[in-house]
């Protein structure tokens, strides 16, 4: 029943909030950020047809697709959003995705770090900005509209956390496939 509901709600406060906007480009992201580059872009959908967000992904130029969660090197993942969502959608879709992805251990050993990161987060408009920085002796940087909010040292933490989007069973298993194929 949760879960019926839950989805009822996203989907009304999707459609009520909708911009036909037109899939990415590379103007909506800056071409580097420091010593790190625009490697690849993806539009998330719901329900097939509905954009939520573009996300840009940026790694260093030696670095492969597959090694974005393995090795210690700096990388960010932006998320412009094109639909309105309030801080509990995000939470909860974010707390779903995390739960399936990983065994009640797992979830138990960072349960305080995501609290901490969740705590942060906002309600988004059409146009804000969400982005999150990894860097080896940084860990974590949430930004929202390019403004500095959150940070937690932890990179196991940081991997762990940035596999909403980029490991198996992500939020979105396209926009994963997207982001990780250059």
């Amino acid at each position: 029943m949760k879960k019926h509901i839950f989805f009822v709600w996203i989907t009304y406060s999707l459609l009520f909030n909708i911009s036909w906007a037109m899939p990415p480009s590379q103007l909506d992201f800056q071409p580097s950020r420091g010593e790190i580059e625009l490697k690849s872009m993806a539009t998330a959908t719901w329900l097939g047809f509905i954009d939520v967000y573009d996300a840009a992904l940026y790694a260093a130029p030696g670095v492969q697709a597959g090694q974005v969660l393995k090795v210690n090197h700096p990388f960010s993942l932006e998320l412009h959003y094109k639909v309105s969502l309030s801080k509990s959608q995000l939470i909860d879709s974010a707390d779903e995705v995390l739960s399936r992805q990983n065994t009640k251990n797992q979830q138990a050993l960072y349960q305080n770090d995501i609290d901490a990161l969740h705590g942060f987060y906002q309600d988004v408009i059409s146009g804000d900005r969400f982005r999150l920085d990894i860097h080896h002796d940084k860990g974590l940087s949430l930004f929202f509209n390019d403004k500095l909010l959150y940070q937690n040292t932890n990179i196991s933490f940081a991997r762990y956390y940035l596999g909403l989007w980029l490991a198996e069973n992500s939020l979105s298993e396209s926009l994963r496939t997207e982001l990780l194929n250059w």
